[in-house]
């Protein structure tokens, strides 16, 4: 069986394009895509139990607190949607985020 010059750029771009999609998937077993997780408040970033990178949550765990704009005190603004472990952390204390922010990554186990 002979493939046309078509038909093998054709399946080219369709290898490449699912090679770049699983490297997007980030770390980990193939199929298990990477949670990105977001703020529901917007403030500033406190060291007060921010993840880090490597620490194994569960589903509920506060990732990151803030301090609220309107109240100054210090509140859950992430939490892990999932069983897994961190893989990233976009924020440092002293960040300031606003809702809808992605914070942090996790790979679900």
């Amino acid at each position: 069986m002979t493939l046309s010059k078509r038909a093998l750029r054709a399946l080219g771009v369709v290898l490449m394009v699912a090679g770049i999609a699983a490297l997007a998937a980030g770390p980990g077993t193939a199929g298990q895509a990477s949670v990105l997780v977001r703020v529901v408040i917007s403030g500033e970033v406190l060291p007060l139990q921010l993840a880090t990178v490597g620490q194994i949550v569960k589903q509920g765990d506060p990732l990151l607190f803030l301090r609220g704009s309107t109240s100054g005190a210090a509140v859950p603004a992430a939490v892990a949607s999932v069983d897994g472990r961190v893989v990233e952390v976009r924020v440092r204390p002293g960040d300031r985020v606003n809702i809808g922010d992605v914070v942090a990554v996790i790979q679900p186990q």
